[in-house]
């Protein structure tokens, strides 16, 4: 996985479109990021995994994932993973994930997905098993803690510290529950990922809730929040404009793009026709970070193909900060 850019810029968030109650339908956003970052950063975590014996579904594994943000591959051998040191004996559980005598070269650009697994074998493993995308990904480095079942990351907080072969902190994120996006109400499944991989990571403003529907996360892959440095975008976009679901293999499906300055939302989308009667909702309160991507095939809420015609679509995105998001397009659905 390679994320589009290695840019870097000054160290303070700066919002020039995040107000109360905003009607503009478009923005501008530079991130806070970390100047000139060579060494691996925290990128993506999931600590509250899916593991139930009885639902006779895949388990997920428990994972951090790193990324090289320097123009230089790293030598991850002997390097490790931490949690928070225990807060009487001061005793930690470190992870060694990446032993002599393996290609421990994270390469510029790359990720590395570190999980447990009892016998140390990515085929099989619960991570490929679960996010079986990962099978066919051999850009992606995968290292397997072997004989651990799981991290000992606490669902309500802790700390993810990650070492050098010298036990040297390269970074660290001391998370809370918080940091997912309120509007999920559970932290079960569901990953927390860096809106860019460098923005600090010991900072709540840098994470949110991973916006994948399918697999709840996005290891090996760009994270499902991510975005650019800078921006200069408008709120609500669609395309093809007109779209036609008709079967003939083009232009089958009309996407939707909302993107947001930085912070957690909660979105609705509703479809109008002609007459102003609703025939479809795409989301009514779905929990969202900075960027969302939503579907329509044309179709209402029953699942019954709509005519051709025009139809109103109206987006509202409330932020858990108090702002608020609003824009209406019209889009033409042929047949």
């Amino acid at each position: 996985m390679r994320y589009p850019c290695h840019l870097y810029v000054a160290l303070f968030l700066l919002l020039a479109a995040c107000a109360t109650d905003s009607e503009d339908s478009g923005f501008s956003e530079s991130l806070s990021l970390q100047s000139g970052r060579v060494t691996p950063v925290l990128n993506e975590i999931l600590f509250d995994p899916l593991q139930d014996s009885g639902d006779n579904l895949p388990d997920q594994p428990d994972f951090v994932e790193i990324y090289n943000p320097g123009v230089e591959p790293v030598d991850l051998t002997g390097w490790s993973i931490t949690d928070r040191p225990d807060g009487v004996s001061g005793k930690v559980n470190r992870y060694y994930f990446a032993p002599s005598g393996g290609n421990n070269m994270l390469e510029p650009g790359q990720c590395a997905v570190i999980a447990p697994e009892y016998s140390g074998l990515v085929s099989g493993s619960r991570l490929t098993t679960y996010y079986a995308y990962l099978q066919d990904s051999p850009d992606v480095k995968i290292f397997l803690v072997k004989n651990y079942k799981t991290f000992s990351l606490n669902n309500d907080g802790d700390s993810v510290r990650l070492l050098d072969q010298n036990g040297n902190i390269v970074d660290a994120a001391n998370y809370t529950a918080n940091w997912h996006n309120p509007g999920n109400g559970s932290t079960k499944r569901i990953s927390i990922e860096k809106i860019n991989p460098l923005m600090e990571s010991d900072s709540p403003v840098s994470w949110t809730s991973s916006s994948d529907t399918h697999f709840g996360g996005t290891p090996g892959k760009a994270n499902s929040v991510y975005v650019p440095p800078t921006r200069d975008e408008d709120v609500f976009s669609l395309s093809p404009n007109p779209f036609s679901p008709n079967g003939d293999g083009r232009d089958e499906f009309l996407n939707m793009v909302i993107n947001l300055p930085v912070g957690a939302y909660q979105l609705a989308l509703t479809v109008y026709d002609s007459t102003g009667r609703p025939v479809r909702q795409l989301a009514g309160g779905l929990p969202v970070g900075p960027v969302a991507r939503i579907v329509w095939d044309g179709r209402d809420d029953s699942g019954a193909p709509l005519p051709a015609g025009s139809y109103r679509i109206t987006m509202n995105a409330a932020g858990w900060s108090g702002s608020r998001y609003n824009d209406t397009r019209t889009v033409t659905l042929g047949r």
